[in-house]
């Protein structure tokens, strides 16, 4: 297996829109490969079936997975991103994840043993808790999701707050794009996981977002509160009692 940092360091960009998005996530996505591998280490198999992970959101992240554990089955679930089209051996399944408040239009599919929900939620203005509801759906007994969003009381934007500025972007008229509906706190996470009958495996709160920062990340580690930019949470689905 290809070692994560050196993965996520070859990874190419298909324009320069692309290029800086993965400069600004290259950290995050070492954070959450490195938790992946983990969590699919402790996981046991069925026989000689592969792991099976679900990555929300056709993207360069599945790339990485795709590159890093070469062993997994894996599939994509959301829009279809045409600049990801050659990715083979990956099945992906067309669902607008808005379209998860109807529990009808849910898609019927095979078990899975990890899903990736990455910087996807905040993107969402369908109720959170339909969407981890179906996510729950689509686990096996014990199997897990890796949430990742960003942390919207963070240390910079509570500055801007007290400077009189809206940290918050306005909805682009866009959309395939539209930006952040929404974004979650840890207790926001906590609250959502619970009304989705899932149990916190872990939560963690750090700056993997853009370049390091060291006096931003000793100044974030140093005053009260969650003051980091990134939230990364992992659910577990419950086992039937």
């Amino acid at each position: 297996m290809p070692p994560i940092a050196e993965a996520v360091r070859a990874l190419t960009a298909p324009d320069a829109d692309a290029a800086f998005y993965l400069q600004y996530h290259r950290r995050r996505y070492e954070y959450l490969l490195e938790l992946l591998e983990r969590v699919l280490a402790g996981m046991s198999r069925r026989g000689e079936d592969p792991l099976r992970v679900l990555d929300i959101g056709m993207s360069h992240q599945t790339r990485l997975v795709r590159a890093v554990f070469p062993e997994v089955t894996l599939a994509t679930l959301g829009f279809y991103d045409h600049r990801f089209e050659r990715m083979e051996g990956i099945e992906h399944i067309p669902f607008d994840l808005n379209e998860a408040r109807d529990e009808a239009k849910w898609p019927e599919l095979a078990p899975f043993d990890a899903i990736l929900f990455a910087e996807v939620i905040e993107h969402l203005y369908v109720p959170p808790t339909r969407v981890l509801r179906m996510l729950r759906n689509f686990l096996r007994p014990g199997g897990v999701v890796l949430i990742q969003t960003p942390n919207p009381v963070n240390l910079a934007r509570r500055l801007a707050l007290l400077g009189g500025k809206s940290p918050f972007e306005i909805i682009r008229d866009d959309a395939n794009n539209p930006g952040h509906y929404c974004e979650y706190t840890v207790e926001n996470l906590l609250y959502l996981a619970e009304v989705a009958e899932m149990d916190v495996l872990e939560y963690s709160v750090k700056n993997y977002f853009g370049e390091r920062k060291p006096l931003y990340n000793l100044a974030c580690n140093i005053l009260p509160g969650r003051m980091a930019e990134g939230t990364t949470m992992v659910l577990r689905r419950r086992y039937a009692t």
